[in-house]
């Protein structure tokens, strides 16, 4: 009997020969003679290949990791800290991980959406999102890394100093203005939690059972801060959505001292990808792909150092202020 596989999108030879081969040798579908049924490329994703596959009619999220990523990333981390939220109904269910490769097979939700920058102008998408980052942020767990921006950045900047790697123009006054947040964070040290690290908007999947939060590679121990700092670059938040996404997070009233806290972790975190962008074109990625990603995170970054109330955000975190920047607005206001 002839068997057809059904392959959904524009997909490389080579990425449908992996999907096959992968799918092939793991236990949980070989010992069923198991049938890949449709291959479908998933949104989102720089660093590895996202697929939707279904198999014996039933679908599955398969991530084969990208080229060069062990040298970065610690996958035994990625396996504890996901399946960690996977329990917490926070991420997929995890079906297959393997952590000498990073390759990855979850449980498909079902009638999900995968959201985008326009879904979180929805103040109810907004709300959802803060309500979970403040359950894993609150949970009380231990992640079994640590993702120090700061240290990260630096370990990023030991690896292209190694390969000669080309920089941004002017990249030095942004080491500069890191290394005084550096030291502000000594004298102030900030609790770390569970933290996510990377919640792109297409992170985030919504279906009648709820929000999702998934690919957790960069997941650790770190300020939370960081993650609703990266957050709010990642989709462009406003300062009027800013404020209800914050208000929900914090419980109704923000003050200087954390959204300053906010602040500094949107600078860093555009400083760590634009660095991370470098080091992708330094392990033989397109430069045409990471290049232009990494230019516009580094211009940003600088912008907002640059911005007139940036320094007084990082006095606000050394003085400890509490007046408050953001209030949840009463009913009918």
């Amino acid at each position: 009997m002839e068997e057809t596989i059904v392959v959904d999108g524009p997909i490389s030879l080579s990425l449908i020969s992996r999907v096959i081969k992968m799918t092939s040798e793991i236990p949980f579908f070989a010992d069923k003679n198991a049938r890949i049924n449709n291959i479908e490329t998933l949104p989102g994703g720089l660093t590895n290949y996202n697929f939707k596959v279904t198999v014996d009619n039933v679908t599955y999220a398969l991530r084969v990791a990208g080229d060069g990523t062990l040298e970065y990333l610690d996958r035994k981390a990625e396996q504890h800290n996901a399946s960690m939220m996977a329990e917490m109904n926070i991420n997929a269910p995890i079906i297959y991980y393997n952590v000498a490769t990073g390759d990855q097979v979850c449980k498909y939700v079902d009638d999900c959406q995968t959201l985008h920058i326009a879904d979180f102008k929805e103040a109810e998408n907004l709300k959802q999102a803060a309500r979970i980052f403040h359950k894993y942020h609150t949970c009380g767990r231990e992640f079994l890394s640590v993702f120090d921006p700061i240290k990260v950045t630096d370990g990023y900047n030991d690896l292209l100093e190694q390969k000669n790697a080309e920089l941004f123009d002017g990249y030095d006054n942004l080491t500069r203005k890191v290394e005084e947040i550096k030291q502000l964070f000594q004298v102030r040290p900030q609790a770390f939690v569970p933290s996510h690290n990377d919640p792109l908007p297409e992170n985030f999947l919504v279906s009648k059972t709820g929000m999702y939060l998934i690919d957790w590679e960069y997941s650790g121990m770190n300020d939370p801060m960081f993650d609703l700092g990266d957050f709010s670059i990642e989709n462009n938040l406003t300062k009027e959505e800013e404020s209800i996404f914050l208000c929900e997070y914090f419980g109704g009233k923000v003050t200087r001292k954390q959204y300053g806290l906010v602040v500094m972790h949107k600078f860093l975190c555009d400083v760590l990808w634009s660095v991370w962008a470098l080091l992708q074109i330094a392990t033989g990625k397109p430069r045409e792909d990471y290049w232009p990603y990494g230019l516009n995170r580094f211009n940003r970054c600088v912008a907002l150092m640059n911005e007139p109330d940036f320094d007084s955000y990082i006095e606000a975190i050394r003085i400890d202020n509490d007046s408050v920047v953001f209030q949840t607005k009463a009913a009918g206001h």
